[in-house]
């Protein structure tokens, strides 16, 4: 009884001992398993990594490619700018050498409108422009330049249609047209268009006097070439004494052209000319169609006259075909008539030959001499 104490502090002991023992196991079987766990789980990761590792891989190949590609196409944009660059720079210094020229140009013209100012080198420059229109536009034998007329007048141009002329002139007073060009003012333009409009008239008037000539195979109109477009549009809009300028040329007889309506004036007159050689060749045409149709009528009479004499001979051959079978026929008989003959002058004389005709030969050549 003096030692519970001790056999129950050694029994506690070994229980503690049995259970920290027991715990250990526990622990130690617990930490195998969730090695195994964390071994498999590890596996796991690593097969991921790997799997990631691989499209890494193929992920950063395909970004490297497309990179290439970027670097490729940017190549090709730089050089495209550049040469982009390079050709406006070209066109701009293209463009600078244009509008040099333009510039140099302008000055030439106005150094022209200087030259041009006398009368006289205008109307040579129409002259020059009218000719050119004519060339380019009718055939060499279908105008003439400086055609003179028997009564000593000379005008600039004709054109030939029809076996008469129609009269162009091309030397239009532009003096006050400049002037009006140039006015400061409604009033002085206003002056200007007066004195202009005055100058025309004057212009139609002899125009209309000198160079309609029915009696030097001219017709009754003639044409009055303005050289610009628009003093033509002057020449419409203004009026001379309450009439329009356009009204009075036309009542003259003579028709305003200017550089772009010449020319369909020029297209009819060729279009005419055409017609006109349309109608020769047709007539030519009709003239041998007519020597044509008396060749076919005396064919015709000829070719009647030989059926006539195709059908004679065809009549003759039938009757003479027929003749000949009759006299055929004839003479088959009298073959058979002189058979007959012999065949009788061969048989023994029995009595019976007086009883047959007497002479048979004679009656044959009878029936051919009928024959």
């Amino acid at each position: 009884m003096s030692h519970p104490l001790p056999i129950v502090v050694a029994m506690e002991t070994i229980v503690a001992v049995t259970l920290a023992v027991a715990l250990t196991a526990v622990i130690l079987l617990w930490a195998r398993d969730r090695r195994t766990t964390l071994q498999a789980n590890l596996d796991g990761l690593k097969n991921e990594l790997a799997s990631l590792a691989q499209r890494f891989e193929q992920d950063h190949a395909g970004v490297a490619a497309r990179l290439e590609g970027i670097d490729t196409r940017l190549s090709g944009s730089q050089n495209t700018d550049r040469q982009l660059t390079a050709n406006i720079f070209k066109t701009l210094e293209q463009v600078r050498g244009a509008t040099e020229q333009v510039a140099e140009q302008a000055r030439q013209f106005s150094t022209l409108q200087d030259v041009l100012r006398p009368p006289q080198a205008r109307g040579a420059l129409g002259e020059a422009m009218l000719e050119e229109l004519l060339r380019q536009v009718l055939p060499p034998r279908a105008y003439a330049l400086q055609h003179r007329f028997r009564n000593g007048a000379q005008v600039d141009a004709v054109v030939r249609t029809a076996g008469r002329l129609v009269c162009i002139d091309s030397k239009f007073p532009l003096a006050n047209h400049q002037r009006i060009a140039a006015a400061g003012d409604d009033t002085e333009r206003a002056r200007a268009e007066r004195a202009f409009a005055r100058d025309v008239v004057q212009h139609i008037d002899a125009i209309a006097s000198r160079y309609i000539l029915p009696d030097e195979d001219t017709f009754d109109f003639a044409l009055m070439y303005v050289p610009a477009e628009g003093v033509y549009h002057e020449l419409l809009r203004l009026s001379h004494n309450g009439r329009y300028l356009y009204e009075i040329a036309t009542e003259r007889r003579v028709v305003p052209v200017s550089p772009l309506t010449i020319y369909c004036y020029l297209q009819t007159i060729l279009f005419g000319l055409r017609c006109m050689t349309i109608e020769d060749g047709a007539r030519a045409i009709l003239d041998f169609c007519g020597r044509l149709q008396q060749d076919v009528d005396r064919f015709a009479e000829e070719y009647e006259v030989l059926g006539r004499h195709l059908g004679n001979a065809s009549k003759r051959y039938e009757d003479g075909d027929r003749s000949l079978h009759r006299l055929r026929t004839d003479l088959e008989r009298v073959a058979e008539l002189e058979r007959g003959a012999a065949s009788a002058d061969a048989a023994p004389d029995d009595g019976s030959a007086r009883n047959m005709p007497a002479a048979p030969g004679r009656r044959a050549l009878e029936v051919v001499s009928d024959a």
